[in-house]
């Protein structure tokens, strides 16, 4: 029973010291936060800024070489980062750096690698196009590697004091950090948020162009019946599919398609599917072209083998095949389904043609799918 009530004792004893502990450091830095300079943390905002944004284009692709050998050196990983842009305020700044000493000396070795590394363009090509320009406070890369080095040079003072030794470990766990990025320089590739990589913004930009192409006047009032309507809807998302399947030297090409891009095919497709059958269907100079174009492309697929499958014929038969036709009937079916497909394709590509005999736009529009149909013999 005694041995019992020592044990309690011994652990309430524990958690009293450790109470007091936390206390202790609390109190401490309070002491710390009332010396600290009113305007600390917005002199070390742009480095913790400009650190935080290289080390999210490194470790966002977590599984690549150098964020492993970043973790199992250093533990440095996403969590790590957490910690460091916490800091909003000098009384969080100076909690980071109080209780996190070693992890900001970790962030900032880590920030000025990566502007020195593989990663420095598109770092600060990112950094451009979100308002961190050149001149804002002397380039972010001059005031990064600078400022940087002289902060290093701080926590390791604050860190080691007068101590060889720690120093020197200190110093050490800088050259190991120094060579994985040395080693492994050619692995490195930045990582962007959604939304935000190069491709993504012009791809966008793109999108906006055709966007704002489509709203033009009117060029022609075209009616369709309900039969049309819904084949010429699916005609329009086949380019894209194609594109992005990628099977054929065909399907690839068509991603470069100017009118052929997936979000300008999506709303016009859209848009056709939910018109009314009774009322004409009002498109525009570029909506003309794309659909056309499509047309071309759809036609092109009933007839050749446009994926790794074959043409659409091969598709509608396979997709068929479980089902309690026989081959022959299956067969006939999908035969019959291409036959109709096009005679509606090459019906509209027609009408487009005799209507606007002597229009260039539509001449080069034509050319340009019957050049990417060569690549069907190749």
């Amino acid at each position: 029973m005694a041995d019992f009530y020592d044990d309690d004792l011994d652990a309430a004893s524990e958690e009293e010291h450790a109470a007091e502990q936390t206390a202790q450091f609390e109190a401490e830095l309070q002491r710390q936060i009332a010396l600290l300079p009113p305007q600390l943390y917005e002199t070390m905002q742009p480095l913790l800024l400009l650190g935080s944004v290289a080390s999210y284009m490194l470790l966002g692709h977590d599984d690549d070489p150098v964020p492993l050998a970043l973790n199992e050196l250093l533990g440095y990983d996403l969590d790590t980062l957490q910690l460091v842009v916490a800091a909003t305020d000098n009384p969080s700044l100076a909690r980071l750096m109080a209780a996190h000493t070693l992890q900001l000396f970790d962030f900032v070795v880590v920030g000025r690698l990566v502007f020195e590394s593989a990663l420095d363009e598109p770092l600060r090509a990112y950094l451009s196009r979100h308002q961190a320009p050149e001149g804002g406070f002397a380039g972010p890369r001059q005031h990064m590697l600078t400022f940087g080095e002289s902060l290093l040079e701080n926590i390791a003072q604050y860190l080691a004091g007068t101590d060889a030794e720690l120093r020197e470990e200190l110093h050490l766990r800088r050259l190991q950090t120094e060579s994985i990025f040395a080693r492994l320089d050619d692995t490195l590739r930045p990582y962007y948020p959604p939304g935000h990589s190069p491709e993504e913004i012009e791809a966008e930009a793109l999108d906006a162009a055709d966007a704002a192409e489509d709203a033009d006047e009117p060029a022609v009032h075209v009616t369709f019946n309900a039969g049309q309507r819904v084949t010429l809807s699916t005609a329009l998302r086949l380019p894209y599919i194609l594109a992005e399947l990628g099977e054929t030297a065909f399907g690839r090409a068509l991603g470069g398609v100017r009118r052929l891009r997936r979000k300008a095919l999506e709303r016009l497709a859209a848009r056709l599917a939910a018109s009314d059958v009774e009322e004409p269907l009002s498109l525009s100079r570029s909506e003309l072209l794309r659909l056309y174009q499509a047309a071309q492309v759809c036609a092109l697929s009933t007839v050749t083998d446009v994926m790794a499958t074959g043409s659409l014929e091969d598709v509608m038969r396979n997709a068929a095949a479980r089902s309690e036709e026989t081959a022959e009937e299956i067969a006939a079916s999908a035969h019959h389904a291409r036959e109709v497909l096009l005679l509606l394709m090459a019906g509209f590509v027609e009408v487009v043609e005799v209507n606007h005999p002597d229009d260039e736009e539509i001449a080069e529009a034509k050319a340009e799918i019957s050049q990417l149909a060569e690549l069907l013999a190749e």
